[in-house]
């Protein structure tokens, strides 16, 4: 009988013990930077170096679904306008509520330089209003490693908060 009841407390301890998941916050926003430098010798955005902008470029409500397994973002028809007027090599942070998850750079599919270190976003070509980060351009080199945050926690805990989130 005590280990019968010494079980039952072990398991209802272990049942009530449960590690809280991330929170989500309430919106991602791409924001263009105010002024950015890149690691020396590399095509990526040097976080420490750099400031994004005061106002969001693209705003919660211009995002309308992420999906995980392809790391596409869908835009609403003025965003995607916004994206398409990006130039080459033009930094950018994705962020939930203000704070940075990642930085990437644009590189849209004509452009003749390679970017193999980071997070790129291809501004040209969209079918069905959807964008894709991408791990380098113009493809990801297995040489090279890249802080994949293409799914942060954070981030993915938002967009299945907002019920923006596709597998």
């Amino acid at each position: 009988m005590r280990i019968s009841v010494y079980l039952f407390t072990i398991a209802l301890v272990c049942l009530a013990c449960s590690k809280d998941g991330e929170k989500g916050g309430e919106r991602v926003e791409i924001y263009l930077t105010k002024s950015f430098m890149t690691v020396p010798g590399k095509c990526q955005v040097d976080p420490l170096l750099s400031v994004i902008a005061d106002t969001p470029f693209i705003k919660n409500q211009d995002i309308l679904a992420y999906s995980k397994s392809s790391y596409n973002l869908k835009l609403a028809d003025t965003a995607v306008q916004k994206i398409k007027l990006l130039r080459d090599f033009t930094p950018f942070a994705v962020a939930v509520d203000g704070h940075v998850i990642y930085y990437g750079i644009c590189k849209p599919w004509i452009s003749s330089s390679s970017c193999d270190h980071s997070i790129t976003l291809n501004t040209i070509f969209a079918p069905g209003n959807e964008f894709t980060f991408n791990l380098g351009y113009p493809w990801s080199s297995t040489n090279t490693a890249i802080d994949d945050q293409r799914n942060n926690s954070r981030l993915i805990a938002t967009f299945i908060k907002q019920g923006k989130l596709r597998l």
